[in-house]
Order: C-alpha cells, then structure tokens, then sequence
C-alpha cells in the first residue's frame, strides 16, 4: 500500500533543497520581493521540479 502523505512530505523536502540550490545562486540575502522575474522564475521551477521528481522516484512500482 503507498503511503501517500510520507511520498509528498518526502517531495516537499526534495523542493525545498532545490530551492536552497537556487537562492544559494541568487544569494541569501536577497528579500523574495527583491528577485527579478528571471530569478522567482528559477526559484518557482526548481520547486516544482524538485517535487515532482521526488513523487516520480517515489511512486509504487506497478505490478503489470
């Protein structure tokens, strides 16, 4: 049985340090209303990317 709440607390971990990834990038000093369109662009991708790889990795094998 998938456990579907730990997959997507597990997937929000994975976006947050790909996130981290980012504003390592754009520099930790920066305020979010601070961040050019280019670079909330990048931070909202890496977001979504990091949690829906980690959801795609996660996800239960398919038994056919």
């Amino acid at each position: 049985m998938d456990n579907t709440a730990e997959r997507e607390r597990a997937a929000k971990v994975a976006a947050l340090k790909s996130m981290a990834s980012v504003l390592g990038q754009i520099g930790w000093h920066r305020r979010f209303n601070e961040l050019t369109d280019q670079q909330a662009a990048a931070l909202a991708e890496a977001a979504v990317a990091g949690f829906q790889k980690s959801m795609w990795e996660s996800a239960p094998e398919v038994p056919f």
